[in-house]
């Protein structure tokens, strides 16, 4: 079909590198999301390496408990509820004395 004319060439050719200008753009975009995206994997990956290394640590911190508290359970049971009042002021004592020290300075 034939649209007649040199202005008809012309307004085409305007028509193409205004297109071309816009797939440039769209490329440009498009690779500043690629990079954005590849940088939140990396940022979530190491996320969870953190996470993994505090879960593993808090499983460490909660075996040592459940001792501590194996270990109290046993001692109430062998030395009944006075040993553990003579530890609970223990425990005051020694929270009080760091308190005065640390209030001191």
């Amino acid at each position: 079909m034939y649209r007649g004319g040199k202005g008809a060439g012309a307004s085409e050719d305007a028509v193409e590198q205004q297109n071309e200008k816009m797939i440039g753009g769209l490329q440009s975009k498009i690779n500043n999301l690629k990079s954005i995206t590849i940088a939140i994997g990396d940022e979530v990956r190491d996320q969870n390496r953190a996470l993994d290394q505090m879960q593993n640590s808090m499983g460490a911190s909660d075996n040592l408990i459940g001792s501590t508290l194996g270990k109290m359970q046993s001692l109430y049971k062998s030395h009944g509820a006075l040993s553990i009042v003579y530890l609970a002021g223990f425990c005051v004592a020694v929270f009080l004395a760091v308190y005065l020290l640390t209030r001191l300075r």
